[in-house]
C-alpha cells in the first residue's frame, strides 16, 4: 500500500514539475520551497503557540533585566538565572512541537526533491555498482546479469555468504557486480535467478526523472525514501536491488550546494516575511 501511494506522488509530481523540465535545477526547488513554506505558514496558523512563545520571550527578557538591575543580590541573581533557563526552554519546546507535526506530513514533498535534484544519472564511462540482496544461500541458485548494451562489466561479479556476527544470527547474502556506463538512455538492468529475470531501472546521461537507489520487493515505510520504481516479482530469494546514483550539487548564481541547503533559505527567508500576516510568532 505504501509503495501506491508513493508511485502516485512520484506520477503527479512529473506532471506539477513538468513546465521545469528544460531549466536549471535551481527554478524547480525554489517553485517547491515556496509552496512548502505557505504550507508550512498555514499549519503554523492553526497548531503553534504564539501568544505562549511572546509571554515565553517576555519572561526571558525580565529575569535577564533583573539579573543586570539586581546585580549585587546573588539569590536574585541565581532566582532569576534559573528562571529565565526555565522559560529558553518553555521557548524552544513551543517552537520545535509543531515541527514534529509538520516534517512527517511533508516527507513525501522532500523525498521527491532528493530523488529529482539530490542526485544525478551516471555519464558514460562512469563506473556502476550493482547489489542484490539475497535471503538465502546463493549456491542453491543459478544468478547472472542479462547482457545491456548500455552496460559493459568491468570485473566478474563477487557473491558474499557470510555473518555479521560470530553467534551467525545475522547474515550477509550478496551478489555484487562491477559495471561501466557505456552510452546514454534509459535502461533497465536484469538480474537472472533460475529462470526469472528481476529488472531494475538505470538512467545513463542527461534526465530529469526520479532516480532511485533502491527497489524493494516488500512494500514498507523505506519507500517514502525511494518512490520511483514498482516492487520486485514476488520471489523466494531476491529483496532488495541497489545502485548508488551520484550526488548532485545545483548551480546558481556560481553558488553550487544540496538542494535542501537552497531549500532551507527559501523557506526561512518566506517564513520570515509573512509570519506576521498568518499570525505565527518565534
Amino acid at each position: 500500500m505504501i509503495h501506491k501511494i508513493n508511485l502516485f506522488v512520484t506520477k503527479a509530481f512529473n506532471v506539477i514539475l513538468t513546465p521545469f523540465n528544460g531549466v536549471n535545477d535551481f527554478w524547480p526547488v525554489f517553485f517547491l520551497s515556496i509552496i512548502l513554506s505557505f504550507i508550512i505558514l498555514y499549519i503554523l496558523k492553526y497548531i503553534s503557540f504564539p501568544k505562549k512563545i511572546v509571554e515565553s520571550k517576555e519572561k526571558i527578557k525580565a529575569n535577564i533585566f533583573a539579573i543586570r538591575i539586581y546585580k549585587d543580590f546573588w539569590k536574585v541573581i541565581v532566582s532569576s538565572f534559573f528562571k529565565s533557563l526555565f522559560h529558553t526552554f518553555r521557548y524552544f519546546i513551543f517552537n520545535l512541537a509543531p515541527f514534529l507535526i509538520i516534517i512527517p506530513l511533508l516527507l513525501p514533498v522532500f523525498s521527491q526533491m532528493e530523488v529529482r535534484y539530490g542526485m544525478r544519472p551516471f555519464n558514460p564511462g562512469e563506473s556502476i555498482v550493482l547489489k542484490a540482496d539475497l535471503d538465502k544461500d546463493y549456491r542453491k541458485y543459478s544468478i547472472s546479469l542479462e547482457e545491456n548494451d548500455f552496460i559493459k562489466p568491468k570485473m566478474r561479479p563477487v557473491f558474499i555468504n557470510a555473518w555479521m556476527d560470530e553467534e551467525k544470527t545475522k547474515p550477509v547474502r550478496v551478489a555484487n557486480w562491477k559495471l561501466e556506463a557505456v552510452k546514454e538512455g534509459k535502461t533497465e538492468l536484469g538480474i537472472r535467478i533460475n529462470d526469472k529475470v528481476f529488472y531494475k531501472n538505470l538512467m545513463i546521461g542527461k534526465s530529469k526523472l526520479p532516480l532511485s537507489n533502491r527497489k524493494y520487493m516488500n512494500s514498507s515505510f523505506d519507500h517514502f525514501f525511494y518512490p520511483a520504481e514498482e516492487l520486485i516479482e514476488e520471489n523466494d530469494l531476491l529483496r532488495v536491488i541497489k545502485i548508488s546514483y551520484p550526488g548532485k550539487l545545483i548551480n546558481f548564481l556560481g553558488i553550487k550546494m544540496h538542494w535542501i541547503f537552497w531549500n532551507l533559505i527559501i523557506v526561512l527567508v518566506v517564513i520570515l516575511a509573512f509570519r506576521k500576516r498568518f499570525g505565527v510568532e518565534f
